[in-house]
């Protein structure tokens, strides 16, 4: 139905900057790019004000807390560049599942389940989620993330083995 969802990060000190207005920070930081400016004033709104979360940390997380396996963001925060945040939950649910099942049939100990689980959760999505921290930094610089994509055009060959890096593998 012609329908888009637009997401955007940015930094309390952008927002401060432009006296906590949501809408003053987009005309003066989003409207920069020709692109978005022209998605803001050409499109219709859902809403009639944008869906916010604040206060978000992109740091390492625990996959097990007080005994408790860990899923999706519960379990490390994914950011923005690490691909797709339900195929991650999905699958960090299925490998909780096979650990639960093996704890459940006396195969392994607690202990013993909650040491799998976070191992096995390392090995699945540590990589990318590291990946996508880096990115995450590096784009949140202007003159980075400029030259990032005069290199990407000029050879866009690169972006494949970028884009594998935060994008996991079917499962």
């Amino acid at each position: 139905n012609d329908t888009y969802c637009l997401c955007y990060l940015t930094t309390a000190a952008n927002l401060k900057k432009n006296n906590n207005s949501i809408a003053e920070m987009e005309k003066n930081v989003l409207f920069k790019n020709k692109f978005l400016k022209n998605i803001f004033e050409t499109s219709t709104m859902l809403f009639k004000a944008p869906i916010t979360i604040s206060q978000i940390s992109f740091s390492k997380k625990t996959q097990v807390q007080n005994h408790v396996l860990l899923c999706g963001d519960a379990a490390g925060m994914i950011t923005p560049l690490c691909g797709n945040g339900m195929s991650i939950a999905l699958h960090s649910s299925k490998l909780a599942a096979i650990t639960i099942n093996q704890f459940l049939q006396n195969k392994i100990t607690r202990e013993g389940m909650e040491a799998k689980y976070t191992n096995d959760w390392k090995l699945v999505f540590e990589k990318r989620l590291r990946a996508g921290r880096i990115m995450q930094r590096l784009f949140g610089r202007i003159w980075v993330t400029n030259i990032f994509i005069s290199i990407m055009k000029k050879l866009p060959f690169f972006a494949t083995p970028i884009i594998r890096q935060t994008y996991g593998q079917p499962f």
